[in-house]
């Protein structure tokens, strides 16, 4: 078994502000708002909690473009009507990287509704499947396994549920998905990317899978 530290201070608070901000901004995006207002507020209330700098692009999609999610798709002046998401990436000023998306719907479409609940509920699972030391291929089977059951497909665009995360990097141990047997050790955000050609829904959080157990950083 790997020796690891029991859960770094450092990263347990960068990821507090990640899910903070992202679900402030899930309950504060209007119909009419464009996804470069939200990603404009969003990045303003991370420097407010002291987080100057972001990791990657803050991704935002709305409607037809929450299909998207990608670092290469940067926000639009596409304008909210009825679901979207917000994937944010802050850095603490001691350099921890903290992942958070959070999807809302503005619950105009019961077929929004159903997949997000979906969504939460293969998350969920998953959460509480990991272990120490499992093998990435296999947290990542299991979701797959289950998006598929729900009616749906994983639109990751590089088909994974999510990757490993260090203090100033990520990507390390790769990512989850059916190729990588490393095993899971540290953080790891993980992220199901669910729904079909019109809408997209996303979920995700930074399990840190230390020496005895796996912790959910909420």
């Amino acid at each position: 078994m790997s020796s690891l530290p029991d859960v770094p201070e450092g990263l347990v608070a960068v990821q507090r502000i990640a899910i903070e901000v992202a679900e402030r901004a899930a309950t504060t995006a209007e119909p009419g708002m464009t996804e470069i207002e939200l990603r404009d507020l969003v990045e303003g209330w991370l420097r407010e909690r002291g987080c100057e700098e972001v990791w990657s692009i803050t991704n935002v999609g709305f409607d037809a473009r929450s299909t998207i999610c990608f670092p290469d798709q940067p926000p639009t002046e596409n304008r909210l009507v009825a679901l979207g998401h917000v994937d944010l990436h802050p850095v603490s000023p001691d350099g921890w990287w903290g992942d958070c998306t959070r999807t809302f719907s503005l619950g105009a479409d019961p077929e929004h509704e159903r997949a997000l609940a979906a969504v939460h509920e293969i998350h969920a699972a998953t959460l509480a499947r990991a272990r120490p030391g499992m093998g990435a291929r296999e947290l990542y089977e299991g979701a797959h396994a289950a998006i598929g059951a729900a009616g749906y497909r994983l639109l990751d665009p590089w088909s994974n549920i999510g990757h490993s995360l260090r203090q100033g990097s990520a990507y390390d141990e790769k990512f989850i998905d059916a190729t990588n047997d490393r095993p899971m050790w540290g953080a790891w955000a993980i992220e199901p990317f669910l729904g079909n050609d019109e809408f997209g829904v996303k979920v995700e959080d930074v399990v840190w899978f230390g020496r005895d157990a796996c912790t959910v950083l909420r």
